[in-house]
């Protein structure tokens, strides 16, 4: 019976061990599928960040160069569009592979695609950048040129448009008892200065009124004037600074030549021994000068 009894009980306890080894077999199988299934759970929502993340930042990434140009534009429009086509894409795939596996897999796959696109879109963005660059740069030469070729035209015209004195000639008269002039040449018998010039013709001046000064130097540098007389000060346009001037005379040129003179008289006047220069500015530009000796 004793032994009976105790073939009994090991069969009980190896039926026991069997049972508590067979719960823990359970036990864990059940734990690594828990495991496995929340391991695929959260590679499966990995994923899904990953590609929401990588989308929201090729978004930000392309459309910073929104506005650069016509072309650029264009170009942005086309990549929006096929991420679009991406979001749609990956939407229904969510909804239908049911296989975490393949989901996960397929995922992958998308988030490569997606990063492949943003490459080649940069590679585009920055071949448009510098065709863009190079454009620009190019314009700004063209308009340099033709800013250029718009001023020395312009300075030719002016240049052309200039009006021209010639046949300058200087007389210095004194006054006889008979209240006749003769001509002199000895500076203490001189009473008035006559200058006179030919403006010659120029078809491509313009017409109008014009302002002739007349500026009379005397040999120690000092302009000959009075403004009782009608002397004053003009600008030059060269230098854009004020000058002396002895007289002036409005005339309305015609663009053909016209003869003047311009006479200088100041009673009571000593003149001195020396070089006299007489200068003409046409609306304050140089046109001519002459030189007379005064012995």
């Amino acid at each position: 019976m004793s032994e009976n009894k105790n073939k009994s009980n090991y069969i009980l306890i190896i039926l026991l061990l069997l049972s508590v080894g067979f719960n823990i077999y359970q036990y864990t199988a059940k734990n690594n599928l828990i495991n496995d299934d929340k391991n695929e759970r959260d590679s499966l929502i990995t994923a899904r960040v990953d590609i929401e993340k990588e989308l929201n930042e090729t978004y930000s990434e392309l459309n910073q160069y929104k506005g650069e140009n016509a072309s650029m534009d264009s170009l942005l429009s086309k990549a929006n569009t096929d991420l679009k086509l991406y979001e749609v894409k990956i939407s229904l795939l969510l909804k239908s592979e049911s296989n975490k596996e393949q989901l996960n897999k397929k995922l992958a796959n998308e988030l490569k695609e997606i990063k492949n696109l943003r490459d080649q879109y940069l590679e585009k963005i920055d071949n448009l950048l510098a065709e863009n660059k190079k454009l620009k740069k190019d314009n700004s030469d063209l308009n340099s040129k033709v800013e250029q070729i718009s001023k020395d035209l312009q300075n030719t015209v002016n240049t052309a448009s200039v009006l021209r004195v010639e046949y300058l000639k200087i007389n210095t008269m004194k006054k006889k008892y008979n209240n006749k002039y003769i001509t002199t040449l000895l500076a203490k018998r001189t009473d008035k200065f006559d200058i006179c010039f030919t403006i010659l013709e120029n078809k491509i001046a313009k017409s109008g009124s014009r302002i002739i000064y007349l500026r009379l130097i005397s040999p120690n540098g000092k302009i000959i004037g009075n403004r009782a007389q009608g002397s004053g000060s003009f600008i030059e346009t060269k230098s854009n600074s004020q000058m002396q001037f002895t007289l002036s005379k409005s005339i309305d040129y015609s663009n053909a030549n016209e003869n003047l003179c311009m006479t200088w008289e100041a009673n009571g006047e000593k003149y001195d021994v020396g070089i006299y220069n007489a200068e003409i500015y046409i609306d304050g530009v140089f046109s001519s000068s002459k030189i007379i000796e005064l012995r």
